[in-house]
């Protein structure tokens, strides 16, 4: 009679388990359009190569980071009709530095992988309608080599590095359901921590290296995706 108890009251709980609970993947693609990237020397008194004018008086900052694709998976789980979470893996590899102080132009590659805990409210029960989330996790930021080029056939390059770093977003978006899919449409902004040089400063063109306490910036972007949950 206990075994016939137990049994009923688990078949009972399953009967009464949401139907909206789900678990579901998600792909996305988009536009990521950096923000100014503050990119300037660590310590520009004790070494600076980024200068306000021609005489390195002064220090400068470069800002142009330009833009970048995004290609991002993930999987979630709808918790409420309101709420649902996922866990999302993004890479943005199109972030290139490019300009330019007053005596050379500068230029590297930035590619930023991270791993995100989003969380989402959904206005409207199920899977459409407009939502707002938060996302919270880690970055992993690459600088490729950087040229500095004085355009004389000169040029000078601090050697890449690689960054981890908190990361956060915001995001607003509306979901419209299609045959058992959901097309997601977002915008998002997302704040993926710092990036910058290693410390070595060299030549391109001679055998010759120096220590250097090199250069950071910020990497924060708007947003715009196309994304699949199923």
């Amino acid at each position: 009679m206990k075994k016939i108890m137990t049994a009923m009251v688990m078949l009972c709980s399953l009967a009464a388990a949401p139907a909206h609970a789900q678990t579901y993947w998600r792909l996305e693609t988009g536009y990521s359009d950096a923000n100014s990237a503050g990119f300037k020397d660590r310590d520009w008194a004790n070494f600076g190569i980024i200068c306000a004018d021609r005489f390195c008086s002064a220090p400068a900052r470069l800002d142009n980071i330009g833009d970048s694709p995004i290609l991002g998976v993930g999987v979630g789980h709808r918790f409420t009709p309101h709420v649902r979470a996922d866990v999302t893996l993004t890479y943005r590899g199109g972030y290139r530095l490019n300009d330019r102080d007053a005596d050379a132009h500068y230029s590297a590659t930035i590619r930023s992988t991270a791993l995100m805990l989003n969380g989402y409210y959904d206005f409207m029960a199920g899977n459409g309608g407009p939502y707002l989330g938060l996302g919270v996790g880690w970055a992993h930021n690459r600088m490729g080599p950087m040229v500095q080029d004085f355009g004389t056939g000169f040029q000078n390059m601090l050697s890449g590095a690689k960054k981890n770093n908190a990361a956060f977003a915001l995001m607003a978006g509306v979901g419209i359901p299609i045959s058992g899919w959901t097309i997601d449409l977002g915008y998002r902004y997302v704040n993926l921590g710092k990036f910058g040089t290693g410390t070595v400063y060299s030549n391109r063109f001679f055998s010759m290296s120096i220590p250097s306490i090199g250069a950071n910036g910020k990497l924060t972007a708007h947003e715009l995706t196309l994304g699949f949950r199923f």
